[in-house]
């Protein structure tokens, strides 16, 4: 069944029509093109960019494809990761069927379907005032925007230019640029009060005042063109409805989702054994104090849950006694940085409840046939899709060879001088001190011959014991201290040298170490990491490549302009 469903991806969307892409026997509709890269992304990138997108387009699929034929959807990992995951797109879509898609009236479900498979080249006059969702409204009030409104409508019917009078009168900020124009809509991309209206207009004329939250809206429909949706089957179709029109009851679902979990809990008998509570809270408390006195650091809730012996039933649920473990297995499959910190009572009752709400969900998304609709389907497909193209290219990066050790000497060789070379470094001594009289003495005495070791070992702060010796050292270790040395002759005394930590030195080069290639042994590792990088590069590189030729790609990206 998995093989027929990677084989068929996006297919069913659309029939020989509307195809921007065969693979051997499967179709890639201008829906799943668009799916990948938004049709705004498309149509703003240059040519370049849209080559790049068309092509990264194709070797993703081949790659999806020939991951299905090497069966890395059996994979352990990947298996694992795609009944997980299709678990919790299950909750998600029942939770989508159950408590999101009741709530949309029909009516909203009819006006979609009439008119998501269409776009409209949209303009408008916005005429806000002081209580519109503006950044900054105008100081006008409702009914003075309305007669405004009329009165710009009026000027148009006059013979005014439109973009003239989006400039002139629009308060979005945008008018000042584009004239009004809002480029091509699609239904469900503007509020509700103004999609009703643009996309009951005839092309060309102005509507009457349209009143949303921003203001009023004198809209102007110039051309009507099919969207990319044209293409979708029935069954697609009616999802994308669906779903588009969810965004008009988006403020009601909390209320109903908590209502609906809170008759789930009641319905199944759901009951928390406080005391066991209290001896998990315990347990997390403990487990934080030994983790503070040992320094390790903290155990996953996961893992504390498994830990916990002797609890006995933690919650009964269904008529059923479940314990820690239960709970423990269902947390495993959510990454530790992502599950629930057990720190309080209520937060260990909230964490096992939300685990006890997603078996429902499951349990009902089954017993529902939320699992044969479209939108379970389609999000359960992209994500095996998704996991199988990083399981090729990781099978493509993992095949690539190891370099020996005679690639990594060839590749010292022929780039130690520009890529491995070590910066010339000067040894010098130095004579550092926090008081500038003094510096200037201890100069002085320099002058008249005094010796610049013993000086250096009575008053530097600067490795005294030494004699002051410091280095070697590169330029970019202490900028100022190399070039005064550069600047001078080998056992040459400097004049007194501020530094920017309110101290003076006096400097005596005692030796020049030239730029030299570093050692192999020093740089082995890093070249070796490079190498092995560059590999996998090309082998992902070529791997991919070499599937263009190995399945029969035919492209049509005409449809795309």
């Amino acid at each position: 069944m998995l093989k027929i469903i990677l084989l068929s991806l996006f297919s069913f969307i659309c029939g020989s029509e509307g195809v921007v892409l065969s693979i051997d026997d499967n179709e890639y509709s201008l829906y799943s093109f668009y799916s990948r890269y938004p049709k705004k992304q498309w149509e703003r990138a240059d040519s370049l960019q849209k080559d790049k997108m068309y092509s990264d387009f194709v070797k993703r699929e081949l790659c999806i494809l020939e991951a299905e034929k090497l069966g890395l959807q059996n994979d352990p990992d990947v298996a694992v990761k795609i009944r997980d995951r299709s678990l919790q797109i299950l909750v998600n879509e029942s939770y989508e069927h159950f408590v999101a898609t009741p709530l949309i009236a029909p009516d909203d479900l009819n006006a979609a379907r009439e008119n998501a498979k269409k776009e409209l080249f949209a303009s408008h006059i916005l005429v806000g005032h002081a209580g519109a969702y503006l950044a900054k409204p105008p100081q006008r009030t409702l009914d003075e925007a309305l007669l405004l409104s009329q009165q710009i409508k009026s000027e148009y019917s006059a013979g005014e230019s439109f973009s003239v009078l989006a400039e002139k009168y629009s308060d979005d900020p945008g008018a000042i640029t584009n004239g009004g124009a809002l480029g091509w809509v699609q239904w469900g991309a503007t509020v509700p009060e103004f999609q009703r209206v643009a996309f009951a207009m005839d092309v060309g004329i102005l509507s009457a005042p349209v009143l949303t939250d921003f203001g009023y809206h004198l809209i102007l429909i110039t051309d009507v063109r099919p969207s990319e949706l044209q293409y979708m089957s029935d069954d697609a179709y009616e999802s994308y409805v669906i779903n588009i029109s969810k965004n008009g009851v988006r403020d009601r679902l909390r209320e109903a989702a908590l209502n609906y979990d809170s008759n789930k809990i009641s319905k199944h008998g759901v009951h928390f054994d406080s005391a066991s509570l209290e001896m998990i809270l315990s347990a997390f408390n403990r487990r934080q104090q030994e983790n503070l006195l040992s320094g390790e650091g903290g155990m996953s809730s996961a893992s504390l849950l498994k830990s916990l012996e002797g609890l006995g039933v933690l919650c009964v649920y269904g008529g059923n006694g479940y314990g820690p473990k239960w709970f423990a297995a269902k947390l495993e499959r959510v990454p530790p940085s992502r599950q629930p910190r057990l720190d309080s009572v209520d937060k260990i009752a909230s964490a096992l409840k939300t685990i006890i709400l997603q078996d429902i969900a499951v349990y009902d998304g089954f017993a529902g046939g939320v699992d044969n609709i479209f939108s379970y389907k389609h999000k359960r497909r992209e994500m095996i899709s998704g996991l199988l193209y990083d399981a090729y290219l990781k099978r493509l990066v993992n095949s690539a060879p190891k370099p020996d050790t005679l690639a990594v000497s060839r590749y010292y060789e022929k780039n130690k001088f520009d890529k491995y070379m070590e910066e010339e470094k000067v040894v010098i001594r130095e004579i550092k001190v926090s008081d500038r009289g003094l510096a200037d003495s201890l100069l002085a005495l320099l002058d008249f011959g005094a010796d610049f070791t013993l000086l250096a070992q009575q008053y530097s702060s600067v490795n005294p014991g030494g004699g002051g010796l410091f280095g070697p050292f590169p330029r970019n270790s202490d900028r100022s201290l190399f070039d005064a040395a550069s600047l001078l002759k080998k056992e040459e005394i400097s004049l007194v040298l501020p530094s920017s930590n309110n101290s003076f030195s006096i400097i005596q080069p005692v030796d020049r170490v030239s730029a030299a290639p570093i050692s192999l042994n020093r740089v082995y590792v890093r070249i070796e990491s490079l190498l092995i990088k560059e590999g996998q590069v090309e082998a992902r590189v070529a791997g991919v490549d070499k599937l263009l030729n190995k399945y029969s790609v035919v492209k049509n990206v005409g449809l795309l302009y």
